[in-house]
């Protein structure tokens, strides 16, 4: 058989400087904007349906509280400053903050985040968790576990480590108690990727795939590190609930402790996050998906000979419903065959399937257009 001969057209762009997609979908599906997870923090104040300006059920890890007040959205951003308390209150003495999703169902999906981490040692964090339920094989004992996925834990200043002022730390910890009492295990598989500048230096993007269950795989300024799958020492699906949205500024016990006078320099004790996007996998025909200018709309297709059968494979960005249309023409660039698919809004992957008729053969040689 010759081979057969790809053209590849592309659409006009649009929506240049956003930057940033999620990883290629499977084969019959399409990422979609999950809105509820999802923000461009282009507005004067933070979206209450949406977001809390504090951490339920927890006020933070002394000596720095979370403080309600010291988030903002301004200039395109959510920010979250860093200070000292007035007056030091339960073991406090500074403050940082949290932004938590009001909904805790996030599930299997692509979750990232545009954010630039403050120059001081304390975190900048973009991170998933639910509460403790009971571990129903061993309910009888009292066995309870909760989740966390970290994507990214960093510390922009005052630190030795590297690793925190020069890289996305990720984490899974399957957070184990194994009677009513006993304490917390942290059963955790994680790794490290490094990135090109200080996290405090620029802006850098961070992004997971919660794929399923049992696999994560992490992305950092758009390009893959690597996969992690969670430990399965007590559960054989350990990441199986949905979870909430956290992003945190914090302190550490283990990192050096707070300078003071950075905690006071406005210039770098804040931490921002430019935007925050969550997508989820839906069927490349399912009529579904948010409008707008969020993808630069294109679409490529390549194609393989197999069994007598043009298998050609179609990706698509796409930010509104329209028209794609596949032509396949012979070498002499007579039209064979025309396909017009309905597509809709997102990013997705698909695969059509060409039989062998009397008009076309795989044996001869054809260049396939794909456009809206």
């Amino acid at each position: 058989m010759k081979k057969v001969v790809l053209l590849l057209l592309l659409c006009c762009s649009i929506g240049l400087q956003l930057m940033a997609d999620p990883p290629i979908p499977p084969k019959g599906f399409r990422w979609v904007l999950n809105q509820e997870f999802s923000d461009e923090f282009n507005g004067s104040e933070l979206d209450q349906k949406k977001w809390n300006n504090y951490f339920p059920g927890w006020e933070g890890r002394q000596p720095a509280m979370f403080n309600p007040e010291a988030v903002f959205v301004k200039n395109g951003n959510l920010e979250i400053k860093s200070g000292i308390l007035k007056k030091a209150y339960k073991g406090y003495k500074y403050y940082g903050g949290a932004v938590t999703s009001k909904s805790k169902k996030a599930h299997f999906g692509y979750y990232e985040c545009k954010a630039k981490a403050s120059k001081i040692q304390m975190s900048t964090t973009f991170w998933m968790s639910n509460d403790k339920v009971a571990f129903e094989p061993t309910d009888y004992r009292g066995d309870s576990y909760s989740q966390e996925l970290d994507i990214q834990e960093c510390v922009g200043g005052g630190t030795t480590d590297e690793r925190f002022r020069m890289g996305m730390n990720s984490n899974t910890h399957f957070r184990y108690v194994e009677k009513r009492g006993e304490r917390e295990k942290f059963i955790s598989k994680g790794l490290q990727t490094k990135v090109k500048s200080e996290v405090s230096e620029e802006y850098h993007i961070y992004g997971a795939w919660w794929k399923n269950a049992n696999e994560v795989l992490f992305y950092a300024d758009n390009e893959f590190s690597d996969t992690v799958k969670v430990r399965t020492d007590v559960s054989e699906k350990p990441f199986d609930r949905p979870m909430q949205i956290n992003m945190v500024t914090e302190t550490y016990d283990w990192q050096p402790i707070t300078n003071v006078n950075d905690l006071e320099d406005e210039s770098i004790n804040t931490a921002r996050y430019d935007w925050i996007r969550s997508y989820k996998l839906v069927p490349i025909s399912q009529v579904s998906g948010a409008v707008g200018d969020l993808f630069t709309e294109n679409v490529t297709v390549s194609t393989l000979v197999k069994e007598e059968t043009l298998l050609i494979n179609c990706i698509v960005k796409s930010n509104s419903q329209r028209k794609l249309y596949i032509k396949v023409k012979d070498k002499d660039g007579n039209l064979v065959k025309e396909i017009v698919k309905d597509v809709y809004p997102g990013f997705g992957q698909d695969e059509i399937k060409l039989q062998c008729d009397g008009k076309f053969c795989t044996s001869k040689q054809y260049f396939v257009e794909a456009n809206f």
